[in-house]
């Protein structure tokens, strides 16, 4: 069982309800910090720790005042360290907030306590009769005892609190949040008494809001056609100094909003209807996206200075070879070679594609391509020599490593950014005659050490994928079961161009058997006499620390079991021969690498993390004995 560092599984909830928060009053709350970011990192004054707390039992989110900056930093504040909250207010906009103004580090590195918590917001939703934060919602102010204090629903982005200061026990006591001084009246768009939130803060569970957001990104108007009709779209991005969301508007709203809308101007947005993201379509981080109807309510907004012009999250050159396969990143370089444009055919449509691929370099003396598509290819106009910038590019793994930019990624020409200039000066002064290394070669094996593999039971102690993104480890394990049932789906093989004009792909959807035994596909509005099958196939995985179940796809799935998924589906309907049997028990107990993808997820309030294969290897071993000496040189030296 898990060390609890004593804190009070549903602590919580008793402190934040009203029937039972008698309970705290005077007292600190003992909780775990299970993720923690900087927000306003760019504004010193302003700069403070927003953290997501837990009692291994239900979570809710805090924001910390700035003056406790300097103790948390010099008291070894982390993710997952144990910390006592002294004075705090409970604040309220679509979730409720601990506004922590004192606080003291109990542990500053500690094991998780429980990967399994819930958040309490669902319950005060569906209790508004126990909700603390409902009870001074008229501005009153409130003293929970001499440490807790709950109070006035505060904006949590207009938090004001008094210097803290460090007792003669060596306990941080900052002052809490009081009457006396008001929070900064929340920004008022058009004379309304409503605040403008942080894109990051938006949830379908939420009625009235409005946010402040620059264009990062404006798509063409796009057109589609199935079986249920026919329509146009376009795309947009909004960005805040907190995130990013996507937001869509389709037919007569797409000629209205593509017009309004300029790409980098600022705008206040309303009245949009939240609903879940489609990872498939966009790259954002945001759970959430926007669809703009006819009751949405978009201005220009000119107060631009809190606004940041675009969000970078770079990756080094030389880092890309240790990029998972798919995953999407922002890279900067100088543009080295531009080749011609040049045609792909797709196999299944006939249907040409332009590309053209453009190669860039950077200081880390790398160098890689990126693929551009279409309108794209044809129009990209960039000289060598130039800094450019490509926000939202996907690793590809074929023939080695290559970027390729996707449907909502960006290219900007000379960004006036640091990186863009210090970038500049070394290609100017040094880098135009540099020899730099290609990533455009085969991969021979797994590009991570084989010293930084990890276990499953390390996996799970660190908390890999219970952070905001999903995390990438390798271990090494053997196959123990294979999941005979429900391992793959009927999907369509079309060629498509999902990609906003840059590039083929398969649409993969799953297809329909329809009365006279054909299958349909009600995205491509087409019939085929038999389906294409793709694996979604689980597996149970162990070393000698664990067990966790993982799941291979098409690509992986084939590698593994070196059979097509629908190729295994005629041998499980001849159940004669017993060659389905065979095969998946000739592959249990099968030592292999994998490099697995761990995401949290989220089903009726309660978080698990999935864990899925993004390459599996044989073991090389020849790189194994080497690993082991070397292993066993360094503990004979020590």
């Amino acid at each position: 069982m898990s060390e609890t560092y004593g804190v009070i599984p549903g602590v919580l909830k008793e402190a934040l309800s009203k029937s039972t928060n008698y309970k705290w009053i005077g007292k600190p709350l003992r909780l775990q910090v299970t993720n923690t970011k900087v927000i306003n990192e760019a504004h010193a004054g302003e700069r403070r720790y927003r953290c997501l707390l837990s009692d291994g039992q239900n979570s809710v989110q805090g924001l910390i005042d700035s003056s406790c900056n300097a103790y948390l930093e010099a008291n070894g504040y982390a993710r997952n360290s144990i910390i006592a909250v002294n004075n705090y207010t409970i604040a309220k906009t679509m979730k409720r907030v601990l506004i922590i103004s004192s606080i003291s580090v109990e542990v500053p590195r500690a094991e998780r306590i429980s990967a399994e918590v819930t958040t309490l917001d669902p319950y005060f939703d569906q209790h508004p009769e126990e909700d603390l934060a409902l009870s001074f919602s008229g501005g009153q102010n409130g003293q929970n005892g001499q440490t807790g204090q709950t109070g006035q629903n505060a904006d949590v982005n207009s938090l004001n609190g008094q210097p803290g200061q460090t007792s003669a026990d060596g306990q941080y006591n900052g002052s809490a949040v009081s009457a006396a001084i008001p929070p900064k009246k929340p920004e008022n768009p058009r004379g309304s008494e409503k605040p403008v939130n942080p894109i990051e803060s938006l949830s379908p569970y939420q009625n009235n809001w409005t946010i402040k957001g620059r264009v990062s990104y404006k798509g063409d108007i796009r057109t589609w056609s199935n079986a249920k009709g026919e329509g146009k779209l376009f795309n947009v991005n909004f960005l805040d100094e907190s995130d990013e969301i996507r937001a869509t508007a389709f037919n007569e709203m797409a000629d209205k909003y593509y017009n309004l809308l300029e790409e980098g101007k600022v705008y206040y947005v309303t009245k949009a209807r939240i609903q879940q993201a489609k990872p498939k379509f966009s790259h954002l981080s945001h759970p959430y996206e926007l669809s703009l109807d006819k009751d949405s309510e978009i201005t220009e907004c000119f107060d631009v200075s809190d606004v940041p012009k675009i969000h970078y999250n770079f990756a080094k050159l030389d880092a890309i070879q240790n990029l998972d396969k798919d995953s999407v990143v922002d890279v900067i370089g100088v543009v080295n070679i531009v080749n011609d444009v040049f045609q792909i055919t797709a196999k299944s449509t006939g249907k040409p594609f332009n590309r053209r691929n453009v190669t860039i370099v950077d200081d880390s003396n790398f160098a890689i391509e990126v693929g551009l598509w279409n309108a794209t290819a044809v129009d990209f106009s960039i000289p060598a020599g130039s800094v450019v910038a490509f926000k939202g590019v996907k690793v590809q793994d074929f023939g080695g490593r290559s970027l390729s930019l996707t449907h909502s990624g960006s290219i900007i020409n000379s960004p006036d950014i640091p990186e863009a200039y210090q970038l500049k000066g070394w290609y100017d002064n040094k880098g135009v005659s540099e020899n730099f290394k290609s990533l455009k070669v085969e991969s021979t094996g797994p590009a991570e050490p084989l010293s930084r593999r990890k276990t499953i039971a390390q996996a799970e102690s660190e908390g890999l994928g219970q952070n905001e993104k999903p995390d990438y480890f390798s271990l090494k394990a053997s196959i123990n079961y294979v999941k005979p049932d429900s391992f793959c789906y009927p999907a369509c093989n079309n060629e498509v161009n999902t990609t906003a004009g840059r590039g083929p792909s398969s649409c993969n959807r799953k297809v329909i058997q329809q009365s006279d035994g054909s299958w349909r596909c009600e995205r491509c509005n087409l019939t085929y006499p038999e389906p294409h099958y793709r694996y979604i196939l689980s597996v149970s995985i162990v070393d000698h620390t664990g067990q966790i179940w993982v799941t291979l796809f098409d690509e992986e799935a084939n590698k593994f079991l070196g059979i097509s998924a629908s190729d295994l589906i005629r041998l499980k309907e001849d159940e004669e021969t017993g060659e389905f049997t065979k095969l998946i028990q000739s592959m249990t107990m099968k030592e292999f690498n994998f490099r697995v993808r761990a995401k949290q997820d989220q089903y009726n309030g309660v978080s698990t993390v999935r864990y899925q294969v993004n390459s599996i290897s044989e073991l090389d071993y020849n790189a194994e004995c080497l690993a082991l000496a070397t292993e066993l040189e360094t503990v004979i030296l020590a």
